[in-house]
């Protein structure tokens, strides 16, 4: 069975989902970069507080942004007539 297709939820931490996206922590925690769609799961109190991510939702986000970056950028070219 794959990880991506199981029902369950994995949390990973902060760090892990930063090195996965290759994007820095404070990014992640801001939501910017095209990652304001994934989850947060905040657990403890204070300073004390942890920051989470679902697995899965960093996968796929992955996922999106290679095939976005695979796709033929439409290109206009211009032919003079010389």
């Amino acid at each position: 069975m794959s990880l991506i297709n199981r029902k369950s939820n994995t949390l990973i931490l902060l760090c892990c989902a930063a090195r996965m996206l290759d994007l820095d922590e404070s990014t992640l925690r801001k939501g910017q970069a095209g990652t304001e769609s994934l989850t947060q799961v905040q657990r403890g109190h204070g300073k004390r507080q942890r920051v989470s991510f679902i697995l899965e939702e960093i996968i796929l986000l992955k996922t999106e942004w290679i095939e976005a970056a695979q796709k033929p950028q439409s290109r206009i070219r211009l032919v003079s007539n010389l």
